[in-house]
């Protein structure tokens, strides 16, 4: 049997799946906070966040770190082609980064010969509340583009530039890749695949088999993950034992537990580079000194070894099936 095939799905498996869906609103809401705060510039994070709630200082400043991680990597991405090139976000959630960079183009009145498509994919619940908002709320709505459409009873969006796809990742060879394909996705377009603690919620076969077709099928594409590492020591257990008191599973974690084999998860499919950094590291060495001291004026912080602590346990993967995306320096360590 193809291991991409289409599992079957009894009642606790459902069940399960709204679990992890409900990750969605937590990211939502630590990014809502973040972003009031003024941690992060997000102004459209907040009409998808019901119940704001104010996140603890370490959440705020782990927030920030994730959001410069995945924001300033795809700025690079996008400025680093003169053609057109694509997004593709997976298990996008409550994701604002297509409004985010519609905003930019607009204010820095760039005439840019490129266009970017936007792809995000979800399971239909999630889009199907998404889509809602976005056609609901003003400041959403007139930043999607003129010749987008409703599709699939409400739970998908398409349009040339931007797509919002319904779909199981689990099946993604024989679901959402036709869905893909059907919205126009180029293979042989500059890719940037999008993963925020998504791959890590599923078993290892399924989301092997997403990085499978990708090695195969799209020559020019690059990838970022952020995914929790370090199952094994004391916090690691800690961890996942809180996840598991909320039903939730890291079942991706013990296939690719630290940063050396979520490295060579590509360079062994023969990617042509893969870097991988802890959060923590992130913080301390990637992110310019003058915006650390900016957000160190937001709220008080003494949770340090706590912080610490934790962002060591999550972790940025950045890797490249191309020379030519692999030289033009998109994921920055410094």
């Amino acid at each position: 049997m193809n291991s991409d095939a289409t599992p079957s799905f009894g009642a606790a498996a459902k069940d399960d799946d709204h679990v992890v869906q409900d990750t969605s609103n937590d990211a939502a809401t630590s990014r809502e906070s973040a972003s009031r705060l003024g941690y992060i510039h997000d102004p459209f994070i907040k009409h998808f966040v019901r119940h704001p709630q104010r996140r603890a200082p370490l959440i705020n400043r782990g927030t920030f770190a994730r959001f410069h991680g995945v924001q300033s990597t795809l700025q690079r991405f996008i400025a680093s082609s003169l053609t057109n090139n694509q997004v593709v976000v997976l298990g996008s959630g409550f994701d604002t980064s297509y409004f985010l960079q519609a905003v930019r183009v607009k204010e820095q009145q760039q005439q840019q010969q490129q266009v970017t498509r936007y792809f995000e994919i979800d399971f239909a619940e999630i889009n199907a509340k998404k889509a809602a908002t976005i056609y609901k709320k003003q400041t959403l709505r007139p930043w999607l583009p003129k010749d987008i459409k409703v599709a699939s009873g409400g739970t998908e969006l398409h349009s040339e530039q931007y797509n919002l796809l319904s779909a199981d990742l689990r099946c993604f060879r024989d679901s959402v890749v036709p869905k893909l394909l059907d919205a126009g996705f180029d293979c042989t377009a500059p890719t940037l695949f999008i993963s925020e603690c998504v791959l890590i919620y599923l078993d290892s076969k399924h989301s092997d088999a997403i990085l499978d077709w990708i090695t195969e099928s799209v020559p020019d594409a690059a990838i970022l993950t952020y995914e929790q590492i370090l199952p094994n020591d004391r916090f690691g257990r800690m961890m996942i034992e809180n996840l598991r008191s909320r039903q939730l599973e890291l079942r991706g974690l013990m296939a690719y537990p630290d940063l050396e084999s979520t490295r060579l998860r590509f360079i062994s499919r023969g990617w042509k580079s893969a870097t991988a950094i802890d959060l923590f590291d992130y913080h301390q060495n990637c992110i310019n000194q003058d915006e650390l001291a900016r957000i160190a004026k937001i709220e008080f912080m003494d949770e340090w070894e706590e912080f610490s602590l934790l962002t060591k346990h999550y972790a940025f993967t950045f890797a490249c099936t191309s020379e030519s995306l692999s030289s033009a320096a998109i994921f920055v360590l410094k």
